[in-house]
């Protein structure tokens, strides 16, 4: 029912977002179409050209390049129109032009200025989200995890959740590497990732923190619970790289559950100790922080058993 709800007010916001942004488009053609009105009964000259230009930097509330092409475009062609249809004015007709021109020059300048500004825009964006993805596996990585990570703490801790945080390691992975080539190894961590990710709920959270590290956040979730599923993900990882690959490709899993005075500092430690802990006893292993004991339970089972949120 939670869900149903989250997608119709996904729905919503995009519908809302997408009506504004139509919105402001209208509204900056509209006042582009009322300069030329105006200019073409009150010749204003260059002053036309700095309410255009206001016009054309309005075309910033939309993302996409097109309304301030357009705009700067009708803005050009209006000038034009409104210098030969203009009423007759004592002015001596070389201001009249030069004014024109200046004003022709203004827009172009200003539509310049503004698409330059959106295309940096875009640049930034692209940047912004480039840190906070793996290059590898196109998953997010570890200064995402460090990010979100806080946000899920103070969530958690507002609403008296429960969070599980899960850090993986692939075991024996410098020797894998050495004996593979790097196309071959960038492969199997792909695939690694896929099998991870899918066989967490979509509102578990999945990073690539590291070449061969991976993390989870799961939110509304009990450090028994988390450990029944990442048991599940270890046996099923480790099979399925069993039958492609010579040397045996396993994973040791270290999880810790968020206390009433953890931090994003000591929680994360407490993950990472367990994680030790099951490199120590002889990898392949899930431990948790502190231990529990779950049943031995179908994959499958054991991923799809949780109470589900999302």
């Amino acid at each position: 029912m939670r869900g149903q709800i989250f997608s119709v007010t996904s729905s919503l916001k995009l519908l809302f977002r997408e009506s504004a942004i139509q919105t402001n488009s209208l509204i900056i053609l509209a006042a582009t179409l009322l300069t030329f009105i105006i200019d073409l009964h009150l010749p204003l000259g260059v002053v036309a050209g700095v309410l255009y230009a206001l016009v054309i930097f309005a075309s910033l509330s939309v993302n996409e390049t097109h309304l301030t092409h357009l705009t700067a475009a009708l803005g050009f062609l209006f000038t034009i129109i409104a210098f030969y249809l203009s009423p007759d004015i004592t002015i001596p007709m070389e201001i009249v032009i030069i004014n024109r021109a200046l004003t022709l020059l203004l827009i172009i300048c200003t539509a310049v200025m503004v698409i330059r500004i959106k295309k940096a825009n875009i640049d930034m964006s692209t940047l912004m989200t480039q840190t906070l993805i793996n290059p590898i596996t196109e998953h997010k990585n570890r200064h995402a995890f460090e990010i979100e990570l806080d946000t899920e703490i103070l969530r958690c801790k507002r609403y008296h959740r429960n969070l599980s945080v899960a850090v993986i390691d692939i075991d024996h992975f410098k020797i894998f590497s050495n004996n593979h080539d790097p196309g071959y190894t960038r492969d199997v961590i792909k695939r690694i990732s896929r099998d991870i990710k899918a066989n967490i709920r979509t509102s578990d959270l999945f990073y690539h923190i590291d070449t061969d590290a991976f993390a989870i956040l799961f939110p509304e979730t009990e450090l028994s619970e988390a450990k029944e599923v990442c048991e599940a993900i270890r046996r099923k990882v480790s099979i399925k790289m069993d039958k492609n690959s010579e040397k045996k490709i396993t994973l040791s899993i270290g999880i810790a559950m968020l206390g009433n005075n953890d931090n994003k500092i000591n929680l994360r430690q407490r993950a990472e100790d367990a994680l030790i802990t099951s490199k120590i006893n002889g990898k392949n292993l899930v431990s948790t922080l502190p231990p529990v004991v779950s049943k031995e339970k179908n994959p499958v089972a054991a991923i799809l058993s949780r109470s589900r949120s999302d």
